[in-house]
């Protein structure tokens, strides 16, 4: 299985397809429930025997995985400006944290012929991406450290309350803890307009109205309005990791995060972009801008 076609359910998931009748109704169902509830959960995505390989080499990769910050804000790298920050109130949602307890491996460490990686550079899975997305193409990220990773959650492990700084995120979950790791969030819960600190401020203070949860499965693919919908992931139960993996897209060509949220995140980009040889200047974060 060296193909990365093989490794998803194309019987279920006419991926290749596009342009026949099956193709298009995928994507237009993708789409209409993208807009009507922000999310898209598509299980058994990868095929079992796909999973199996990429779980393995998971765990050969997890020694070289980086903790990162054990909080960290809804915002977390777009908190503002320092005096924009002094002026707000102890209790303001900018300035809440809320536990982060997660490892990453960056893109960097993740060997060319694993499965994940075949898969990522796979030109099929990146067409039918732009389709689903409505975008006209896409480009798989520039940045050497983010544009692929697997987070590892062991027992305990979460992710804080947030908003992502892309518009649409595009996760695989590579293997389900035991309980628990439940992906938990409120759909658009703010706007271009306005930012809705007061419904954030009670999600944050435990409310649990608007809530809502989904249980992933192994295998299953899911593509999520994060930039406007405050979400996390519930603490992991049990022994077994949870494996996600984030895909990064942009709709041009060279996009990376800026430096130190790649040093911050993964440890790995410790210096700035000038200083790194062989690098390319880093632009500023952009993911998939839709």
């Amino acid at each position: 299985m060296e193909k990365p076609a093989e490794f998803v359910d194309l019987e279920r998931y006419p991926i290749t397809s596009l342009e026949r009748a099956r193709g298009r109704a995928l994507v237009s169902d993708i789409q209409n429930r993208m807009a009507a509830s922000c999310i898209c959960a598509l299980p058994g995505f990868l095929r079992p025997e796909a999973l199996v390989r990429i779980v393995a080499e998971a765990e050969a990769l997890e020694p070289m995985s980086h903790s990162g910050p054990t909080d960290a804000s809804p915002y977390f790298f777009n908190y503002g400006t320092t005096g924009e920050l002094n002026a707000l109130p102890p209790n303001h949602p900018r300035k809440r944290k809320t536990p982060r307890n997660m490892r990453q491996i960056a893109r960097d460490l993740i060997p060319a012929g694993t499965a994940i990686m075949l898969l990522y550079h796979w030109d099929g899975l990146t067409r039918f991406l732009a389709a689903a997305t409505g975008a006209q193409s896409l480009y798989r990220s520039a940045d050497p450290f983010q544009a692929l990773n697997i987070s590892v959650m062991d027992e305990g492990g979460c992710q804080q309350w947030h908003f992502d700084t892309n518009e649409v995120a595009i996760t695989l979950l590579l293997q389900a803890p035991a309980a628990g790791g439940e992906f938990e969030y409120v759909p658009l819960i703010r706007s271009a307009e306005n930012e809705n600190y007061e419904a954030v401020k009670r999600v944050l203070d435990g409310d649990r109205d608007g809530v809502v949860q989904l249980s992933q499965e192994a295998g299953m693919l899911v593509l999520f309005k994060g930039h406007r919908s405050l979400h996390r992931v519930a603490p992991v139960r049990g022994t077994r990791r949870r494996f996600p993996s984030i895909l990064t897209y942009n709709r041009g060509r060279g996009w990376s995060a800026h430096w130190n949220r790649a040093s911050c995140i993964t440890g790995r980009g410790s210096k700035p972009p000038d200083a790194m040889e062989g690098s390319s200047r880093i632009l500023r974060m952009a993911l998939l801008d839709l």
